[in-house]
């Protein structure tokens, strides 16, 4: 047995000569420029500068605590043979920009050159032209052998995947998938425990009902159909297709065509935001019927022509009502009667020529009607509210030719729309979080409608 101090003095020595790291606070080798130049086989092609490794083709950036980054200057698969082994130890999240992956190196082989032994989040991004067919494709590989990843976002694929894509990464919570060509009806299948969803699905009228049958415990969904006309209709969405989804609660639409089915979120009793930007033309009057937790609702840019009177009628804690951009040409009595919370309604871009007299009697909120404001020092309508009548909104509540006095020293004659007001924001945040507050302090069985 060797004496304790030659032990300690060995150790002492093994801790001088190779990279130090403890779980869950890593110091890298190559944060000095000596650790990283010993690491670089020829310095002809990579170059140490601060935290990062400078290739040719390829760069490592880090900070001072760990990798977050590997991204390509051209899109040239030969760049990885410039990665020199590193040891990185654990870390949260890596990101790979514009990297071409060789059928022969799979994302796990790539991982253990760069020495990670457990990470929860990768982002794969390809900023290429689909346009251009001589360049070489982000991912051609399953991903396998990562039973611990939590977040992935993969955005730039143009190949189609095969319907096993995600067949061992089940610990999956959070994925965005955006590229360019059809997706596999069953590719999200081994996915069962994703809470938010973000994905870009072409071929929606082929494998809608089956795509996010597995996907029981969302609760963010965003959906872009990428069809750029309207004659593909959303019935190609069945109207149960988010019942199963119990959890949900936030939904946003894009580019799905131009019916919406009444019955779609019928079971999604705990949706705080819906978005649809989708050229939609029609609602339903029970569109919203189990919507009495619905904070915001984000129907700009589409092509609807009426409201229907009852729409609102069980969305008594909405907050936000965005509607600009879309067709609407009147406003009726009693529309918007039973919003007691709401602090924005956004009405402008519409070729509104009729509001009822006492449309908005009961609101407080700030309301922009665009190129009817002209109108507010004679219309019945602006009289006949205790709400701010503005002409253009920004962010936040920001308006430009308020109406109210109150509101001269935020707003010059002619302020222009450029800059957000922190107070109303501010407002507006509060009041979601204290009706969130009372949702989950209410007792199951209460009834959440207002007379």
């Amino acid at each position: 047995m060797l004496p304790p101090l030659l032990v300690l003095l060995l150790l002492l020595l093994l801790a001088l000569a190779c990279p130090s790291w403890q779980e869950g606070n890593a110091t890298l080798s190559y944060l000095t420029k000596a650790g990283c130049e010993a690491l670089i086989k020829d310095l002809s092609l990579c170059d140490c500068q601060d935290q990062d490794i400078k290739c040719e083709t390829l760069q490592v950036n880090s900070d001072r605590e760990k990798l977050y980054s590997v991204s390509c200057r051209l899109f040239d698969a030969r760049g990885f043979g410039y990665i020199p082994p590193l040891r990185v130890g654990k870390i949260g999240a890596l990101t790979i920009q514009n990297c071409a992956i060789p059928d022969a190196r799979s994302i796990p082989d790539l991982i253990t050159q760069l020495g990670i032994t457990n990470y929860t989040e990768l982002e794969v991004f390809n900023f290429f032209d689909p346009k251009k067919n001589d360049r070489g494709e982000v991912l051609q590989q399953r991903y396998t052998n990562l039973p611990g990843l939590a977040k992935l976002t993969i955005l730039g694929f143009k190949s189609a995947l095969p319907k096993d894509f995600f067949q061992n990464v089940f610990e999956l919570r959070q994925l965005s998938l955006k590229g360019y060509s059809d997706l596999p009806a069953t590719i999200l299948h081994p996915l069962a425990r994703l809470t938010k969803l973000n994905i870009v699905v072409k071929n929606i009228h082929k494998v809608a009902g089956q795509i996010f049958a597995k996907q029981a415990l969302l609760k963010q969904l965003v959906i872009d159909c990428d069809v750029k006309n309207s004659s593909v209709e959303m019935s190609a969405f069945a109207s149960d297709e988010l019942w199963h989804m119990a959890q949900l609660q936030s939904f946003e639409l894009f580019n799905c065509g131009d019916n919406v089915p009444t019955e779609l979120f019928w079971k999604s009793e705990h949706l705080a935001y819906i978005g649809i930007r989708s050229n939609i033309s029609y609602l339903h009057r029970d569109f919203l019927q189990a919507q009495r937790r619905l904070l915001t609702l984000r129907l700009e840019r589409n092509n609807i022509a009426r409201l229907p009177d009852q729409l609102f009628h069980h969305t008594p804690m909405l907050l936000e009502i965005h509607l600009a951009f879309n067709n609407l040409d009147r406003i009726q009595a009693g529309l918007f009667d039973r919003l007691k919370q709401l602090q924005v309604l956004n009405l402008e871009h519409n070729p509104i020529t009729t509001i009822a007299p006492t449309a908005f009697g009961t609101l407080s909120s700030h309301i922009y009607v665009g190129k009817l404001f002209p109108l507010v020092a004679t219309a019945d309508w602006a009289r006949s509210s205790n709400a701010t009548i503005c002409e253009e909104e920004y962010i936040y509540g920001v308006c430009i030719y308020c109406k109210r006095d109150e509101y001269a020293d935020h707003f010059a004659d002619h302020e222009t729309c450029n800059k957000a007001t922190p107070k109303a924001k501010d407002i507006l945040a509060k009041k979601a979080y204290e009706i969130q507050l009372n949702i989950s302090s209410r007792a199951p069985q209460e009834d959440y409608s207002v007379d």
